[in-house]
């Protein structure tokens, strides 16, 4: 039986959280995250623990064959319907790409793994494919709740040398978790008209944005761009259309006789930023939203209701474009340029861990900036697009109309982005030129 939502009120949703599977504690993470299964079921997580060093080893696609079939409804909780679809989904995706390198790929999942991975993701309204709530919402523990020491439950290839990808992602989770209070606090303070309450929910929310991107830049302290493009990146590459590999998609058996479809997981199945435009009223390009809305489909239900929830919902950029406390619009316009620099930071990370190590694998430029996300986005042009509409959001002086841009195509606060300057690349010596995106990979040769 499926995960049911159910949301008597959607106007009032920030009220009944625990509905959406979204934690005041820890934000879409699953608080009570498990790392043990049912004993009928230690299989699946005996073989999950060690999947990706046997990956490495080449040994996986043996020990896959001899797995026994096992019936999935021996599972008794979301949260170890959570923990199972980590597990299988890890096992799956070493048992397709473990032999990548050598130009062999299966076209067929294993029955003992496809029937229940299958079904555990339909539990919990997913689609059975490596998502972010298998890499990073189900795939951590801590010691306790103080504890700053974030574990992995199920590694990934390249382990350890890729480990510190998943842990800054998951820190970057927890880090949106502590400003829920605030997100409270703005639309209790937005249906009662409380301004004071307003300005300091907007500057909790900002506060949380600034937080994330700075767990952000920790990305270059251990992660390494070499594992990470070559070893880890392949691995979150899904089947179809976007698939040099598998164009056709995978044949699941015991589930279709047909090949399925899916994309591979991206740090855009993170329901953080989304949030962020929902709250804030970011309205997307024709040429991203297709995307935007796909992903939610790689969502857990219950964020994806969320989701739908707040836009749904009351409208805060309404409110504050009709409001006539300036403090209000000022701490509106510090959330979106706050979120306005986060993409722009991401956007560097993504040339630096992609981008570049693109075109070292490949020896030329041509098409780079065009190059696909795990997701099957092409990441320059979506990434500089989400990042410029929400530069657009800020909103204007309210007696003039004029429009005081805090960032824009080609002066970013805080990044100095000129056209007649440069970009130095964080944990780099790379000079990024803003004027032109093929000069991104001209700078490295």
């Amino acid at each position: 039986m499926a995960f049911v939502l159910k949301i008597d009120r959607v106007d009032e949703w920030w009220t009944r959280l625990e509905d959406f599977r979204v934690s005041e504690k820890v934000g879409f993470l699953v608080e009570n995250s498990l790392d043990l299964l049912p004993e009928y079921l230690l299989p699946w997580e005996q073989l999950g623990k060690k999947a990706a060093k046997l990956m490495d080893a080449g040994e996986l696609k043996d020990q896959v064959e001899k797995l026994p079939c096992l019936d999935y409804t021996h599972l008794r909780s979301y949260e170890e319907y959570c923990l199972a679809h980590s597990l299988l989904s890890t096992i799956a995706h070493c048992y397709v790409w473990q032999d990548r390198d050598k130009g062999v790929v299966p076209e067929v999942l294993p029955r003992a793994v496809a029937v229940p991975w299958y079904h555990v993701s339909q539990y919990l309204g997913l689609n059975p494919v490596y998502c972010y709530l298998a890499c990073m919402l189900a795939n951590w523990k801590k010691e306790s709740e103080d504890s700053c020491d974030i574990e992995l439950i199920c590694g990934a290839p390249g382990t350890p040398h890729t480990d510190w990808f998943f842990i800054v992602s998951i820190q970057i989770e927890i880090d949106f978790g502590k400003g829920i209070k605030d997100i409270i606090k703005t639309y209790q303070a937005l249906t009662t008209g409380d301004d004071n309450g307003l300005i300091e929910g907007l500057q909790g929310i900002a506060d949380t944005i600034k937080r994330m991107q700075q767990t952000l830049s920790r990305m270059h302290e251990k992660q390494d761009p070499w594992p990470f493009y070559n070893k880890l990146r392949p691995f979150f590459e899904g089947w179809g259309a976007q698939s040099k590999f598998l164009p056709e998609g995978l044949i699941y058996e015991g589930v279709s006789d047909s090949p399925l479809q899916y994309l591979g997981g991206s740090a855009a199945q993170s329901s953080t930023i989304q949030t962020f435009d929902a709250i804030l009223g970011v309205k997307h390009t024709a040429e991203a939203v297709p995307y935007l809305r796909k992903i939610r489909e790689y969502m857990p239900a219950g964020h994806r209701e969320f989701l739908n929830a707040i836009e749904n919902g009351p409208s805060l950029r309404n409110h504050v474009r009709l409001s006539r406390d300036d403090g209000v619009r000022k701490a509106y316009n510090k959330c979106i340029q706050a979120l306005t620099e986060f993409r722009s930071y991401h956007f560097t990370v993504t040339v630096k861990y992609v981008l570049l190590q693109s075109y070292k694998k490949n020896g030329k430029s041509s098409n780079n900036t065009d190059a696909q996300g795990a997701g099957g986005t092409y990441l320059v042009s979506f990434l500089k697009s989400t990042r410029d509409q929400t530069a657009r959001c800020i909103l204007g002086d309210r007696e003039t109309g004029q429009m005081k841009w805090q960032a824009d195509d080609m002066d970013l606060e805080g990044l100095k982005m000129k056209e007649s300057s440069s970009l130095l690349h964080p944990g780099t010596n790379l000079i990024v030129k803003s004027k032109s995106d093929q000069e991104i990979f001209k700078e490295d040769h």
